[in-house]
């Protein structure tokens, strides 16, 4: 059965099963560099642990049988590169390649479907030439793409940590000074509530021809709540003193009109 998987599904999941530290994979190598670079490996693989042989593995991607079957035509292509690797593999989706008799004596193929990765053939270990400067070369220069791409990326975790971290605090500033103006709006509520009671009580705009101002409203509230916090506070002893006025006054009243009804 044939999995429609992408190259870059299958490059995901090499660097995935073939990773540091046990392994050091350089994408798209080329014999060498500069104009004239010739023959490019998809992936080189070098085993970065000594008890496994310190073994440089060069891998062709296919994902298309028609792709496997132009490699397999011409698989003396793949010397240019291959020579310099122990062994050589062909890395595919299930069912690319359909009869192994295609694959040349020393090549092993590894079929991925999404999930795993599964040996169909071992590649053989073959007798490796010196690697030549031009391809030294190819590869430094992928391994130095490779790790400034690591840096660039680690640099952008860095900064969406930070940002993260930034709108955390904005966040959490917003929601006390939310939480904060929220209890001040009850505050003036209360306020409010207490006024338009103390209007209504009051008798707001009526004939006594005090002013309405809310400071005349305070005054007035924090003498009569001395008054009564006292009982001999200096307005009670006026509101006393003036009870006593019309009091003589109405005396005197009463003591004229019998004077004049006598007359």
């Amino acid at each position: 059965m044939t999995v429609r998987l992408k190259a870059d599904d299958i490059r995901a999941a090499m660097a995935k099963r073939w990773s540091n530290p046990e392994w050091a994979i350089m994408w798209e190598v080329g014999e060498g560099t500069g104009a004239k670079s010739g023959r490019y490996a998809d992936a080189v693989m070098m085993s970065l642990w000594p008890s496994r042989g310190l073994e440089l593995h060069g891998v062709e991607i296919k994902v298309t049988r028609a792709d496997w079957k132009r490699e397999a035509a011409d698989p003396s292509k793949a010397e240019a590169i291959a020579r310099f690797c122990d062994r050589w593999w062909i890395h595919t989706p299930p069912g690319i390649v359909d009869d192994l008799s295609d694959l040349p004596p020393a090549w092993g193929l590894r079929e991925f479907d999404g999930k795993a990765w599964k040996t169909i053939r071992e590649a053989d270990k073959t007798e490796a030439a010196q690697v030549s400067r031009p391809f030294l070369a190819a590869m430094l220069r992928r391994a130095d793409g490779l790790m400034k791409g690591m840096i660039r990326e680690a640099m952008r975790e860095a900064d969406e940590a930070r940002y993260a971290e930034m709108e955390r605090a904005r966040a959490g500033i917003e929601s006390r000074v939310s939480k904060m103006v929220s209890a001040r709006t009850k505050d003036l509520e209360r306020a409010a509530e207490n006024v338009a009671a103390f209007e209504a009580a009051f008798g707001k705009g009526s004939s006594t021809g005090w002013s309405c101002r809310p400071e005349a409203w305070g005054a007035a509230a924090k003498a009569l709540a001395n008054v009564g916090a006292t009982g001999y506070g200096p307005l009670a002893e006026r509101l006393r003193k003036a009870a006593d006025e019309i009091d003589a006054l109405a005396a005197l009243s009463r003591a004229a009109d019998a004077e004049g009804g006598a007359v």
